[in-house]
């Protein structure tokens, strides 16, 4: 049964859509979140790779593996199965989206708030036996967010929650496109009943001289994953539905490296 407390929160809501619609998002430029989004960007990751047997693969010091990998518990051959990850992520949702429903929540600008998130996702992988890529197919994904606001420090980053909750969904990835697609998203916000739908389009980074042939980067061979050294200043793009691409902008970057970026719908 709804309470006084979440009638009045969805009345808050809708209020404030149907005030700070898609107008607001076109006065911050392209590309930004519209009134029911909001866009996430990877600060940093921490990923794995298991064999079919659970076993972590580490990088062959002898250098002879065809895979570049060996099983971190034996020596024997590694072939990737399962890529588990934990990631760090940080964005925004404009005024008026379920992420961002009261002028008091705003961050960044006048129509922004700031969403943290910490995200969990286990892909499953494949051989391509034609070119022997390591190709992500589908996988969980899950974590918990948090909308923040200044506490003690108007200079850095905002870092006290306001509102927090938790995810969970689907990726499903189209190789060899550098795109991924959550699907079956739920998110719950804390103190709320009830779980609200969402949908995400996960783009990966890359460099335009790549779309031609461009594998999925979380799927390429260890023995060909080395950093290039031109990286963190090289010109990079994300790749649209429309198949146009769009050149990751110097606030997309982490510490200048490129950043993966989620456009969650709800």
């Amino acid at each position: 049964m709804e309470t006084k407390a979440m009638k009045s929160l969805w009345l808050v809501l809708l209020g404030a859509a149907l005030l700070f619609g898609a107008s607001q998002a076109a006065a911050q430029g392209s590309p930004a979140p519209g009134a029911n989004q909001a866009f996430l960007y990877e600060l940093d990751e921490d990923a794995i790779l298991l064999n079919s047997v659970g076993h972590v693969l580490v990088p062959d010091p002898s250098g002879t593996s065809p895979t570049g990998l060996v099983d971190a518990t034996n020596g024997a051959v590694g072939i990737p199965a399962v890529r588990h990850a934990v990631s760090q992520l940080q964005g925004v949702a404009m005024l008026g989206s379920l992420l961002c429903p009261i002028p008091q929540e705003v961050t960044v600008g006048t129509n922004d708030c700031t969403v943290i998130a910490t995200g969990t996702d286990d892909v499953k992988l494949v051989i391509d036996p034609a070119t022997g890529q390591v190709i992500p197919t589908s996988g969980a994904v899950s974590g918990t967010y948090a909308v923040v606001v200044q506490l003690d420090n108007s200079v850095d980053s905002p870092e006290m929650p306001v509102q927090t909750g938790t995810f969970s969904g689907v990726i499903n990835f189209r190789p060899p496109l550098p795109l991924g697609f959550v699907s079956g998203g739920t998110f719950t916000i804390d103190g709320v009943q009830g779980s609200i739908p969402f949908k995400a389009v996960f783009r990966q980074p890359f460099r335009q001289t790549e779309k031609a042939g461009v594998v999925t980067q979380r799927g390429r061979n260890m023995a060909s994953s080395k950093a290039d050294s031109n990286a963190r200043s090289d010109r990079a793009f994300y790749l649209l539905d429309n198949g146009d691409l769009q050149e990751v902008r110097p606030d997309e970057r982490a510490v200048g490296w490129p950043t993966v970026r989620f456009e969650i719908t709800f």
